[in-house]
């Protein structure tokens, strides 16, 4: 085994939240944990930044692990609960990839995220389907297409500014059985390894990288909705259909619905008045039963 286990620290665990949206968490099982690495190996963190200069840390989803048809994922959540700041304007990256045989190909789409806007109180943590924390809400600027294969990897690109890290929580090893392909990483020369290898963590976890996806159910979005602006929103989320909806809600990234109206028409107006600033999802119901869900941010 290439590199050495250090410790286990148990982070939050996060409460359970009724589930409104498609967030992919059902791989994610067992106790919340961070690994670190050992001083001599230069330290930091399994699923972080550490001494071997990993580059990358990110979980595939393919037909065994929630992809079950095709659609787009518009954003992916994240529970980073460690970082270290150095104060020069360090990010990372929120990232969806191809799966190209077995390893991350193209990149799909991405999110730049500062680390200033990283909130580590534990008492902040938000809950996502199957009681599971985030803290970041990486929200991509167009929803990405699910591939026509069904596959994608799902991760981050570590900051690389000199004193800043960051470390997403994983699961228990043992709790993962599809490490040795599922949950891989970067390392340094630029090649790709999983957590299960044996020549590398030799663990069996998997990380809390979560994509919000939106499957396709009867007709595609583009035949239900003609546009969703503006996004960013201030005051007011105007919606323009193609076909009349019968609903409109307004949900936040933890699946609690902050309102909802009823409607008979093809355009709307949300009233985001007294919503707070934040990421959240629109739920559209057609009057044919099709159900859309998307992201927007309410500045």
């Amino acid at each position: 085994m290439k590199k050495i286990l250090l410790s286990i620290g148990v982070v939050l665990s996060a409460a359970a939240a009724n589930a409104q949206v498609d967030t992919l968490t059902e791989f994610f099982t067992g106790t919340p944990t961070i690994y670190g690495v050992a001083p001599a190996d230069g330290g930091g963190y399994v699923a972080g930044n550490n001494g071997y200069g990993d580059l990358t840390k990110m979980q595939l989803f393919d037909g065994t692990h929630g992809v079950n048809g095709g659609g787009s994922i518009t954003s992916l959540l994240l529970w980073a609960p460690i970082k270290t700041d150095a104060g020069t304007g360090g990010s990372f990256r929120a990232v969806i990839w191809a799966n190209n045989a077995g390893a991350p190909g193209a990149e799909l789409g991405s999110v730049t995220i500062p680390l200033s806007q990283v909130d580590t109180v534990a008492t902040n943590t938000m809950v996502a389907e199957a009681a599971v924390g985030y803290n970041v809400a990486a929200n991509f600027a167009s929803a990405i297409a699910i591939p026509a294969n069904g596959e994608f990897w799902a991760g981050v690109v570590l900051p690389t500014t000199a004193g800043d890290t960051i470390s997403l929580v994983t699961n228990t090893a043992n709790d993962f059985a599809d490490a040795t392909t599922h949950t891989g990483e970067f390392w340094s020369d630029n090649t790709f390894h999983t957590f299960g290898d044996a020549a590398n963590w030799n663990l069996l976890i998997a990380i809390a990288a979560f994509p919000v996806v939106n499957f396709q159910v009867g007709l595609t979005e583009n035949e239900i909705v003609a546009s969703v602006y503006p996004n960013p929103a201030s005051d007011v989320l105007n919606i323009n259909l193609k076909a009349n909806a019968t609903s409109v809600s307004i949900i936040s990234m933890d699946g609690k619905v902050v309102s909802t109206q009823n409607v008979t028409s093809n355009t709307v107006a949300v009233d985001l008045s007294t919503v707070l600033a934040g990421a959240y999802i629109y739920e559209i119901v057609a009057e044919n039963g099709v159900v859309i869900r998307n992201t927007f941010v309410k500045k």
